[in-house]
């Protein structure tokens, strides 16, 4: 990790607040795609870690179980209901704009925090037009909190929502949400 690079300061806070760690003991991985497991992993994390002892979903694809408890929460509390009726498929990338969904579903059913926005945060970025009907409300609500502020590119600002989040953009936007909708309920320093 470069310490002046612009992600470092929120790759430390979530490392620091327990919210996602390295690859391995001396590698973080910046760059590394994050998987669907690593995402609901984190905010799972964020959630306090909840016993999910007796838990149970219709998702047949979950093999590892270092993310078992992290997916049964996330299902359980409906901040995803997964990729089919049987399938979370947690090895997948995660694209940007589920990245927006899974946060909206956090502040929606954890945090009781989250109200649509209605006017268009949208309208700045030039590939708006590629975000799904699905997550539209999501990522408009999340640019509006300023979790996701677009990639610098020839003719403006672009979203990329069908691009696989990275761990240090993941680490950027778990720290903003935490930040922006107070988690904690106390004074956060800004990032």
């Amino acid at each position: 990790l470069d310490p002046n690079g612009w992600a470092y300061p929120s790759i430390e806070y979530c490392v620091r607040h327990g919210l996602m760690s390295g690859m391995s003991d001396t590698i973080f991985s910046p760059n590394t795609v994050t998987t669907r497991a690593q995402l609901v992993q984190v905010l799972y994390h964020l959630a306090g870690d909840p016993d999910m002892t007796g838990v149970t979903t219709p998702f047949t694809d979950l093999t590892a179980n270092w993310y078992k408890d992290a997916v049964l929460w996330a299902y359980q509390t409906g901040v995803t209901s997964g990729t089919s009726e049987t399938t979370f498929s947690p090895n997948d990338p995660v694209t940007r704009e589920q990245v927006a969904v899974f946060l909206a579903g956090f502040a929606d059913r954890v945090l009781d925090r989250y109200t649509p926005y209605m006017w268009d945060a949208l309208f700045p970025f030039q590939d708006r037009e590629q975000i799904s009907y699905y997550a539209r409300t999501a990522m408009n609500w999340a640019c509006d909190r300023g979790l996701i502020k677009g990639i610098p590119a020839p003719g403006g600002l672009r979203l990329e929502p069908q691009s696989s989040a990275t761990r240090e953009q993941m680490a950027v936007m778990i720290a903003q949400f935490c930040r922006k909708l107070n988690v904690w309920n106390e004074p956060m320093p800004e990032i």
